[in-house]
């Protein structure tokens, strides 16, 4: 009797698999995710989140460091079993990937150098070279903005600051988030373009489209952390220069 109520929950739930799970997540996309190479360590907004996640299915986390493009395929292959990334969900990736219920609403920001006095506004970014990070839906956002820009795409967000610094780019563009983020720790070095625009349906975990009843628990659980104030805490945390 007690293998056969296994076998059932083995069936139905996240019973079937091991303790851990491993989880794809990119290298460097702070406050999201900072991988500490030296301490081989994550920290960061969406790495709490998932720790915290995974300690309510009673499960154990084990992070595997991927550029971000690389996170799509790492799911189909079934090299993770989730992916935390701040992944915008998109209807293209709908028909690709799996998602759990939205985590934080997803915008999009320009950004460009503080000593550029020829960019202040949205306007003035008409016939410039905009940059995006690999894998990300801002390219068709640069697109429908501005038809006739030139679009340079980077692997790293890293390298996206480097491309600003040596003229590569006139400006670019990344999680709103993020953008905060770097002004916030880099005074008089950067400044926004305009403000933050709506894309996508909110950040959330993403998996391939057969673990469906994995992701009906992890949205349980992220609803339940929308009322015991879970999600306060990390805002708070990672957000507080907001």
């Amino acid at each position: 009797m007690k293998s056969f109520v296994l076998f059932i929950l083995c069936i139905s739930s996240v019973f079937c698999y091991s303790k851990t799970l491993t989880i794809g997540s990119s290298k460097f996309n702070p406050p999201f995710e900072t991988w500490a190479s030296q301490e081989s360590t994550y920290y960061g907004y969406d790495i709490d989140l998932m720790m915290e996640i995974c300690k309510r299915l009673n499960v154990a986390c084990k992070f595997k460091a991927y550029t971000f493009n690389d996170l799509f395929e790492a799911t189909k292959s079934n090299e993770v079993d989730l992916v935390i990334s701040s992944v915008i969900i998109t209807k293209t990736r709908q028909k690709q990937f799996l998602f759990s219920i939205p985590y934080l609403e997803s915008y999009s920001q320009y950004i460009t150098s503080a000593d550029n006095a020829s960019i202040n506004t949205p306007d003035d970014l008409y016939g410039k070279k905009i940059g995006v990070r690999k894998g990300t839906p801002y390219g068709n956002q640069v697109r429908a903005d501005f038809r006739n820009n030139t679009i340079v795409v980077y692997p790293l967000i890293n390298d996206m600051f480097v491309g600003l610094q040596n003229k590569e780019i006139d400006a670019f563009v990344l999680d709103y988030e993020s953008a905060k983020y770097w002004i916030a720790t880099n005074p008089g070095i950067y400044k926004l373009i305009g403000n933050k625009i709506p894309i996508g349906e909110g950040y959330a975990v993403m998996t391939h489209l057969e673990n469906a009843e994995l992701i009906n628990r992890i949205n349980q659980i992220i609803l339940q952390m929308e009322d015991d104030g879970t999600f306060i805490h990390l805002y708070s945390k990672y957000f507080e220069w907001r």
